[in-house]
């Protein structure tokens, strides 16, 4: 089963029509692929909540046991980097393990836990970074989305012929079974590229969100992920609070 969205537990729901008709969608490909170029990009985790079927297919299970893998003088060199990045880094180089994520914050969230998406839609927890200069018409069409608030906005890179392994967004089961799931739009603007699927933690069922439809919401409770496309694709997601007529809208349709 998946926790879905609404009193019909919709694997996806759409934010579309809330959006501005007047996008004009090159020119803000253009700007975000120049930021891109121009930001800091991370390689932190995206998560640590990751499918146990797919745990040997993704970095960030290792790091829980990392001692099982690595020879003495291996976890000597690890143990001796001061970041989270420069050890996954070092991992991502040295084990058959990919860690194919780079993530750039234009609004970066203050960690007042370790997972640190707990406060993520927090817009008082939230503040704009120097690479969101780089993004003008971005921020300024972010602006016109239909929350009240909006904490964290991030861009999600993954490199060409590379999964996102299914995973929620939690730092735990605990935090999965106590923290509720977030308001939030994620989506591209990058054709044919990546689209995010929900799964059946049990049957491994996926579902996919409608094509025609750019501005995209789930339920990060459940297993999501994308599939390998074979070029260099990314992501943006925004995480706030919507207005309360958008959620009754949605639900009230769906």
């Amino acid at each position: 089963m998946i926790h879905g969205l609404g009193p019909n537990k919709k694997s996806h729901l759409y934010l579309d029509q809330f959006m501005p008709n007047d996008i004009d969608w090159k020119e803000l490909h253009d700007e975000v692929c120049r930021g891109i170029a121009y930001s800091k990009w991370q390689k932190i985790f995206v998560s640590s909540g990751v499918h146990k079927d797919w745990a040997k297919n993704e970095i960030t299970t290792y790091m829980k046991n990392i001692d099982m893998y690595l020879s003495p003088n291996q976890l000597k060199v690890f143990q001796e980097f001061k970041t989270l990045e420069r050890k996954i880094k070092y991992l991502n180089a040295l084990l058959p393990q990919p860690h194919p994520f780079w993530l750039i914050f234009l609004r970066e969230n203050k960690r007042i836990e370790f997972t640190r998406v707990q406060n993520k839609a927090v817009a008082s927890d939230s503040e704009w970074t120097d690479d969101a200069n780089h993004f003008p018409k971005l921020k300024k069409l972010i602006d016109k989305m239909p929350f009240e608030s909006y904490g964290r906005v991030i861009l999600f890179m993954t490199e060409a012929n590379n999964q996102t392994v299914p995973h929620y967004d939690a730092g735990s089961e605990e935090q999965r079974k106590t923290k509720p799931a977030d308001d939030f739009i994620w989506f591209t603007t990058k054709p044919n590229s990546k689209s995010v699927f929900v799964m059946d933690d049990t049957t491994h069922e996926k579902y996919y969100p409608d094509p025609s439809k750019k501005f995209v919401w789930f339920n990060e409770m459940d297993f999501h992920g994308t599939e390998p496309v074979p070029h260099f694709s990314f992501a943006i997601r925004i995480d706030g609070k919507f207005k309360p007529e958008v959620k009754e809208t949605l639900y009230g349709e769906n």
